[in-house]
């Protein structure tokens, strides 16, 4: 298959902190059964034998998938408003863990400039959605690609701006998630702008999407760069996106996925697993059931090559 080209992103040296919630089981209307089942997004997911003899001594004793999952990015991951971890990212993860007769846990934390180091700690052995694959995250975690994304960018309806190519942000303020590779996007349209001889953009960063949503319609920026299909779940489902758009502009396609930990021993029974997932319709299910039926993949793909 072809492996779109993704790009440099930082990768946080922040201490890591969470919110101090601990959510483990299924996602919200799908639960366990005494025989060890778990229902996710209509499906009943068993333990798979032949997977579960990839897993670790050590992860099959503790019988758990640990992640770190972020609190604000749906459809692919995100609280619900019962407080409960949701999403497709989130799903997949119960849905692979229960394959590989491990129980999913997931703490989740707004600070995503953390995850990176928390994983390649130890601290957590995954993270599921969201994770664009770059050769920064690659030199010190795992990466299986469960996804292909694109950047879109989201502005206000009363600015009238029209955003189609990477040019059309020059001179505007635009933000992005702290620690993510959308940052670096921005800083490759500076360097676009520069050479086209157009004022570059200027930069602003924000902890939460939330936040990032109220600068756009506070017009503190002018637009907010992200996951196109976490902004088309925004404007459907969020009260705080009324009165913002979508721009045509899609930005360079980037595979995404689970961040694996090089240490825990668990990347390639987590590789193994989503691919039972994609041959048996699983995951198909899963996506589609978040209304994300776009970049889907044929198979999970470990540490795909980065064009540099």
């Amino acid at each position: 298959m072809n492996i779109p080209a993704t790009r440099r992103v930082l990768v946080g040296l922040a201490a890591f902190s969470v919110l101090g919630l601990t959510l483990a089981g299924c996602a919200s209307g799908d639960g366990d059964d005494s025989s060890g089942s778990i229902e996710v997004a209509g499906v009943t997911i068993e333990t798979n034998d032949e997977l579960a003899q990839l897993v670790p001594e050590d992860v099959a004793e503790r019988g758990t998938l640990t992640a770190i999952q972020f609190d604000n990015a749906p459809a692919d991951t995100f609280l619900d408003e019962n407080d409960q971890i949701a999403g497709w990212g989130p799903d997949l993860g119960r849905a692979a863990a229960a394959l590989l007769g491990l129980e999913y846990t997931a703490e989740v934390s707004g600070a995503f400039d953390t995850f990176i180091p928390g994983i390649e700690n130890g601290r957590f052995d995954s993270s599921w959605a969201s994770i664009i694959v770059t050769q920064e995250r690659l030199d010190v975690v795992d990466i299986v690609a469960v996804h292909e994304s694109t950047t879109g960018v989201i502005t206000s309806e009363d600015a009238g701006l029209d955003i189609s190519t990477p040019e059309d942000l020059c001179g505007l303020r635009v933000g992005a998630l702290a620690g993510s590779a959308f940052l670096i996007q921005i800083e490759e349209i500076v360097t676009i702008c520069d050479d086209a001889g157009e004022p570059a953009p200027t930069i602003d960063s924000f902890p939460q999407q939330a936040a990032a949503i109220l600068a756009v319609s506070s017009d503190r920026i002018d637009a907010f760069m992200t996951a196109k299909g976490q902004l088309s779940w925004l404007l459907r489902e969020d009260s705080s996106a009324e009165g913002l758009e979508i721009q045509p502009l899609d930005y360079q396609p980037n595979l995404e996925g689970v961040a694996v930990g090089k240490d825990s021993g668990m990347t390639e029974a987590i590789a193994a697993a989503v691919n039972e997932l994609i041959e048996d319709g699983t995951y198909e299910t899963i996506m589609t059931s978040w209304d994300v039926d776009f970049g889907l993949l044929d198979e999970a793909v470990v540490n795909p090559s980065v064009e540099q």
